[in-house]
This record gives C-alpha cells, structure tokens and sequence, in this order.
C-alpha cells in the first residue's frame, strides 16, 4: 500500500534497461530460455544509500515472478548472515538454501538422482568440517540422516548458514572446505540450477532461476564489501545462474573491470531540481503521492510545508523520511500538525549533523562542484569524490552524468562559510 512509482523520474535510468541485461522482452515480460541456453545474466546495480534500489527490485522481481519469465529468489544479506563477517561462500550457501525454500514452498519436485548428489557432496563437507573441528576440541555440525530429498538437502545446506553465524573460527573451516573444494562445488551447484530450470518449466512454474542477492551496502565495512566483489569476481561469473547484485555507490569504481564480463548499471535519485533550481513538477507530485501514503495530508499545516520537506530530501525517499521524522519529533502537539516551524527546526538540526564531519579538503571539493554546475562543466569522480558521495554529502542523478551537493549540507552554517 505504500509503494510508489518512481520510474519515469529517475532520469536516464529506466526499467527496460533491468529488463535487457536479463534478456527479458521489457513488452510482454517473457523470457526465452532456448534462446539463452549457456547465456546467464549477471547484473551489477549501483546505486546511493536511500535510493530505493530495495523496493523498485522488489516490484521488479514481482513483475518476473512468472510461468513466462522467471522463478525470483531474494537473498537479503542483512537478514540471512553476519554483516560484520561474510565471505562469498558465506553468499553461495545463502543462495542455495534461500532457493531450496522457495522449491519447498511451492512443491516443485526435483530429479531424485540430483538430490542424491547433492546430498552426498554436501554431506562430505559436513564430515570434513566437523573432523576439523573436533581435532581442536569444538562441537560438530549437527545433521540429521535419512534418504535424499529436498527437504534432507534444504537441512544440510540450512545447518551450514547457521554454522556461518556461529563462532569465527567455525565460519572459517566451513569456508576453507568448501573454497578447496570449489571447482566441484561450481560443477554441482550449476548441474542442480539446470536440473531446477528444467523442473520449474516442466511445472510451468517459471522459465529459470532469477537470484536478487540484496543488502551488499550493510555489510559492516568498506574492506568486507570490497573483497566480496573484487577480490570474489571470478568465483561469483563461475555461477551459471541468473542474478542481480546490488552494490553500494562506493564499489562504482570497479564498473570498468565489472562491465567486461557482466551488466552494470547505476540506480539514481530521483532529479527534483533543474540545473538553473527550477523544481520538477512531476516528481515533486511522485514526492507528494509517496508522503500522503503514509502520512495524511490533514496532519501538515500546508501543502507548502510538505514540497519544502521533499525540496531537502533532495530526490531521496530515505533522506525524505528521515525529516518529516525528525519534523514530526518538533511538531506542535496543541495542533496536532507538522507546521513549517517544526520542518524547519528538524531541517536546521540535519544540517548542521550533515555538515560536522566535512574537511577542510571536503569543502573545497564543494565550492569546486558549485562552481562547475554553475558553467555546465562536467565534474570528474575519483576516490575523495566517492567517500563524498557514500557520504551522501554529494547527490548523484541521472547515472552518475548529475551531482549536486545535498541540500541538508548547503543549508548548513558550515557550507555556507566555507563555499558560499
């Protein structure tokens, strides 16, 4: 009930694009598997914190989930494994075991002879870790035995993503068993997605797998986000199966190394605010109908007060909550209301928090990012420009081809001295 559509105000961005790195017809949302027979997408979607990458994949992933298209499987990182320790493996089995459940819930039968397999090379591993555990006194895995089959397999796989969560030292032997192992991992684990695609079309339930691996920008640090990709990329284009990652902006840099073998695109905020600071009307309105959603108009002494809010939010649905949150903390409980003097009491204490960690070199950057939007010349990115833009300090539009710097931030005492 509270989604709404921003796609035709992202700019260049559009959703057709999504639709053609997955060789998806963007007309009938179909997808031809005896045309892509070896042909597996790998799409790598950049985008700023509080963009919406999460919720316009969602609708994305819902539209695939179809007999012509797709049978869509959303791994949520954050929610399935250890955001301050994960490896790629950790990934791989999160996968595994996220589609396993998916198959169980819809009762898709697989072929017995695959389980078989699966379930013995699984298995194997599992005996492996737990020799190596118990050699240095800790307590095994635990499976339960008993004749192959999905479910059998989806407890094997389940026990070892619990065992990534457990200790470090446990989560390290898991990993190094399987990397050892992982030229006959790749080889399984692609035999069992074809043998899935084939069950899934004899079902009618989808053409093939779809994975949406989401939540890469919550992992605890830069250094774990970088090695996930980068120092991972061979491992994770071995996979033969159709996947989104989404990536956070800072990884942007490696978009020339990830675009040899792979799809790439950049996820946008929405462009409210024209170059020459003409607002658009068309996502002001798009802004209005995602805040009405959730709040009623009724509890805002004005319009006005509502288009100042989303003006700040500076094309950001995130950044856009955050203040009438922080509005609705200073509201005026006699009223009953956020009033414009609560938005901007809210909006004077952002800035001021958005500004406090800018260096001297940071505002430097700023004046020099004024000063080429205010002559229509283009600014070059590199590494002090990303930290700017993970910051949110600076706002990236149209694909990367628009910057400004945040609202919040200009508004801010500090930019105000240090860039005008």
């Amino acid at each position: 009930p509270f989604f709404t559509d921003f796609s035709d105000v992202r700019g260049d961005f559009e959703e057709r694009m999504i639709y053609k790195a997955l060789k998806v017809d963007p007309k009938s949302l179909s997808y031809n598997h005896a045309a892509n027979p070896g042909n597996k997408s790998l799409l790598f979607l950049a985008g700023m914190r509080g963009s919406g990458k999460t919720t316009e994949l969602a609708k994305i992933a819902h539209k695939l989930h179809s007999p012509q298209c797709f049978f869509c499987v959303t791994c949520n990182l954050d929610d399935g494994l250890d955001i301050n320790d994960m490896e790629y493996m950790d990934i791989l089995i999160f996968q595994i075991t996220r589609l396993l459940e998916e198959l169980s819930l819809r009762n898709v039968e697989i072929d017995k002879g695959i389980l078989e397999s699966m379930h013995k090379w699984f298995s194997e591993r599992v005996k492996e870790v737990n020799t190596a555990i118990t050699r240095e006194g800790g307590s095994e895995l635990e499976v339960k035995a008993g004749t192959p089959s999905l479910l059998n397999f989806l407890g094997i796989s389940t026990t070892l993503k619990l065992g990534l969560l457990g200790t470090k030292e446990r989560a390290e032997k898991i990993r190094t068993e399987l990397k050892n192992n992982f030229s006959a991992f790749v080889v399984i684990a692609n035999t069992f997605f074809e043998f899935v695609n084939f069950a899934l079309r004899q079902k009618r339930v989808a053409q093939e797998i779809l994975f949406v691996v989401d939540g890469l920008e919550k992992v605890a640090t830069k250094e774990i986000r970088r090695c996930l990709i980068e120092d991972e990329l061979n491992r994770i284009q071995k996979i033969k199966a159709n996947t989104i990652f989404t990536l956070p902006l800072e990884l942007m840099f490696l978009k020339e190394k990830l675009s040899q073998s792979s799809d790439y695109a950049t996820f946008p905020f929405v462009k409210i605010k024209k170059s020459d600071g003409t607002l658009i009307a068309t996502a002001m309105a798009r802004f209005r109908e995602f805040v009405y959603k959730r709040i009623d108009a009724t509890l805002f002494d004005s319009e006005e007060t509502v288009n100042r809010a989303i003006e700040f939010g500076g094309g950001s649905p995130r950044g856009l909550l955050r203040i009438l949150e922080n509005a609705n903390f200073w509201a005026d409980d006699d009223k009953g209301q956020i009033t414009r003097a609560s938005l901007d009491k809210a909006l004077a204490k952002l800035a001021d928090s958005s500004s406090q960690n800018i260096s001297n070199a940071d505002f430097a950057r700023l004046k020099e990012l004024k000063e080429n939007n205010e002559k229509a010349i283009p600014t070059n990115l590199d590494e002090q420009w990303q930290d700017l833009l993970e910051r949110i300090v600076v706002m990236e539009y149209n694909g990367g081809s628009s910057l400004r710097v945040n609202p919040l931030v200009e508004m801010s005492e500090r930019y105000k001295h240090y860039v005008g």
